[in-house]
């Protein structure tokens, strides 16, 4: 392919509004190819909406966190409870808004963003945070859209599922 083919295929992408990520990958999955991807060319795997980052700001982030931290149920009891919650929160920030995968680059950005202190009780902390996953080992292994599957399972796989569907909910993402 010349280049400048390529370069008005490239700006056809950037122009179309998707969110494209780059990734060096051993085997060839792509449901679209512009010249061949081994030899350079690009490659395109469409995921149907699966899964995909959104672009949402931290400004955005914060005032979808601190409505989580208001919100309450139809018993008026608040939604999110006790700090393992925290982990619906990392799940779903960091497989659907490009926040960081590990925990404590999550925790710091918590920090940043001034959510992390709550009423004692809600705290962020990463020890929480960590242990969490080994209370739903089931969640642990699926995305967070998902969970809808695990909810009815035992309290603290509702109250994970309740966490992530609400933040799910507010930032626009399908579950």
């Amino acid at each position: 392919m010349k280049q400048e083919n390529l370069q008005k295929a490239l700006e056809a992408v950037a122009k179309s509004g998707i969110t494209v990520n780059g990734d060096f990958v051993l085997e060839k999955h792509v449901e679209y190819e512009i010249g061949n991807v081994e030899n350079g060319g690009i490659g395109i795997q469409v995921n149907n909406g699966k899964d995909e980052p959104i672009a949402k700001s931290d400004k955005d982030i914060k005032a979808v966190i601190e409505a989580l931290l208001k919100a309450k149920d139809d018993k008026d009891g608040f939604i999110f409870r006790n700090k393992k919650q925290w982990w619906a929160v990392y799940r779903v920030l960091s497989t659907f808004c490009n926040y960081p995968k590990q925990m404590t680059a999550f925790g710091t950005k918590m920090k940043e963003l001034k959510v992390d202190e709550v009423d004692g009780k809600r705290d962020y902390s990463y020890d929480s945070l960590s242990a969490a996953p080994k209370e739903v080992p089931q969640m642990a292994t699926c995305s967070p859209s998902a969970w809808n599957a695990f909810k009815d399972i035992n309290e603290n796989y509702k109250q994970q599922y309740d966490v992530a569907e609400f933040l799910m909910h507010k930032l626009g993402i399908k579950s």
